[in-house]
């Protein structure tokens, strides 16, 4: 059907209107959950809760467990500790979490555009990719969304660098790979093949060392100056087991569910036409369209094939299908524009289930968020139950912030600490909240076994705690309660006088 210039006008301003509104839509979706929504997942809460323990003078891994990298708890524990209340609190975090991956996949349009298609494709290709309900579940207040906002700028600057050769570039690249490798180890796995590809370039392009020598210097400085600090502090070891021999450990703790990619259908068709991309790319004589096809490939197979529990282990993928569904989509509209309107239908459905989607997950209820935070006070210590961390902004009697009967297990084979005896901690620190219930193996659980671990005796139960709303949740008893909390100022932290 051929159609008059007034017509292909008519069309054009339509789909340009459309796209902006599933854009404009998506960020109200967005916003919405922050503010009217649970407050983020079991990660979420538990990167809030390694913040708040930074704030309060806590050192990652000696103090407490963790097996991440620490900058986003340093970066953000200023924040978080200006902050009284557990509610607002959380909204902060989901709030930072969201604008960050907003940002992370602005840049990843601006590669889009920069280096392989049109502005109108590159952001059709993020409506399709990325509708509402799938950023939410992406970009939370965790390590991997910031990894993802530093691994595109630092992406952006090395294509920049392959295009002009200007050295500035390259150190841009070098030291933003660097940043986010401090958000979380990671990036490793994603570095590896992009460093691969690098020294083919470098022989390839001939490509000055020098200029290599310069791109390396500061990573590798506060690479010695970190090692240095930690091996001072006697804490080498320490962070050796929690960030990589725990990580290697705790996947074997999934058994079969370690990989749950091609349970996320809806990446599914970004996947099928970001292959049908490839096609271009392999007839381009631009390298860049080569290395990013190369990029996809290794990342999905790394995906299907190692070890992806959570949608946002698929962000570096994410990225890899935007750039090469902006070409196929800019080379589809070129030939036959009346498609696009398919993509912004998919886009359209997309947007539309995404509220029912979302909730099925998270739900709406804060009451118990509201109960924690109108029930306890900085002083108090809170144990929380096997999937949920009931301790946001206060301590843990134990080294391990939740998930008993998993990362307790998990830790004492990789050697980081012993897992906790529940009793005896409760009857030192008498917390004020403790999930009663049982605690089970993870190990087992995923091999459809149930192996019991331990719980809380119903003895002490009975003789210090009351039920609560919730179940298997309990109150320290109103006579245990009556203590003077106190903030030390020299210290920066919360006690009990008496």
């Amino acid at each position: 059907m051929i159609f008059t210039d007034k017509y292909n006008r008519l069309f054009h301003n339509i789909a340009y209107i459309l796209a902006w509104v599933l854009l404009l839509a998506g960020l109200y979706f967005m916003a919405w959950t922050t503010l009217f929504t649970e407050t983020g997942n079991g990660d979420n809460v538990e990167h809030v809760h390694a913040t708040w323990l930074i704030a309060t003078g806590n050192v990652p891994y000696r103090d407490f467990f963790q097996h991440h990298h620490p900058l986003l708890w340093y970066m953000f524990a200023p924040f978080i500790k200006s902050v009284p209340n557990v509610l607002v609190m959380l909204n902060l975090a989901h709030a930072i979490g969201i604008i960050t991956g907003v940002l992370a996949f602005f840049i990843v349009y601006k590669i889009c555009t920069r280096f392989f298609a049109s502005s109108f494709a590159s952001l059709c290709s993020l409506l399709i990719l990325c509708p509402p309900y799938y950023y939410i579940f992406c970009f939370n207040y965790n390590p991997d969304t910031f990894m993802a906002l530093f691994y595109a700028l630092g992406l952006y600057f090395l294509l920049e660098y392959w295009d002009k050769k200007q050295l500035y570039a390259l150190c841009f690249a070098f030291n933003l790979f660097f940043i986010a490798f401090l958000f979380t180890q990671k990036m490793l796995s994603v570095v590896v093949v992009l460093g691969v590809i690098f020294l083919y370039m470098l022989f390839k392009q001939k490509t000055p060392w020098i200029h290599v020598f310069y791109a390396l210097l500061v990573p590798v400085l506060c690479i010695i100056l970190g090692i240095t600090i930690l091996y001072k502090e006697d804490m080498l070891d320490l962070y050796w087991k929690c960030n990589y021999v725990f990580n290697i450990v705790m996947q074997k703790y999934y058994g079969f569910n370690k990989v749950a990619v091609m349970d996320h259908e809806r990446l599914i068709l970004p996947c099928v036409t970001a292959s049908c991309g490839i096609l271009w790319t392999i007839k381009s004589q631009n390298i860049l369209y080569k290395i990013i096809s190369v990029l996809f490939v290794t990342e999905l197979l790394q995906r299907c094939f190692y070890f992806s529990i959570a949608p946002y282990y698929l962000l570096p993928l994410m990225i890899y299908i935007c750039i090469l569904n902006s070409v196929f989509i800019d080379k589809m509209i070129q030939k036959h524009f009346i498609l696009i309107f398919i993509f912004l239908g998919i886009s359209t459905y997309y947007l539309c289930i995404s509220k029912n989607s979302y909730i099925d997950d998270r739900g709406q209820d804060r009451s118990f968020t509201r109960y924690i935070s109108n029930n306890v006070n900085r002083c108090d210590y809170v144990i929380s139950a096997y999937l949920s961390n009931h301790s946001i902004a206060n301590k843990d009697p134990h080294y391990y912030w939740s998930i008993l009967g998993h990362v307790d297990m998990a830790g004492e084979e990789s050697g980081t600490g012993e897992h906790p005896n529940l009793n005896d901690v409760v009857l030192k620190y008498k917390p004020k909240l403790i999930y009663g219930g049982d605690y089970f193996s993870s190990y087992h659980q995923n091999r459809g076994q149930e192996v019991f671990i331990q719980r809380v005796s119903p003895q002490i139960i009975d003789q210090y705690y009351l039920p609560t709303p919730f179940e298997n949740i309990y109150l320290l008893k109103y006579e245990y309660q009556k203590r003077d909390c106190r903030y030390d100022e020299k210290r920066g932290d919360w006690y009990y006088a008496d």
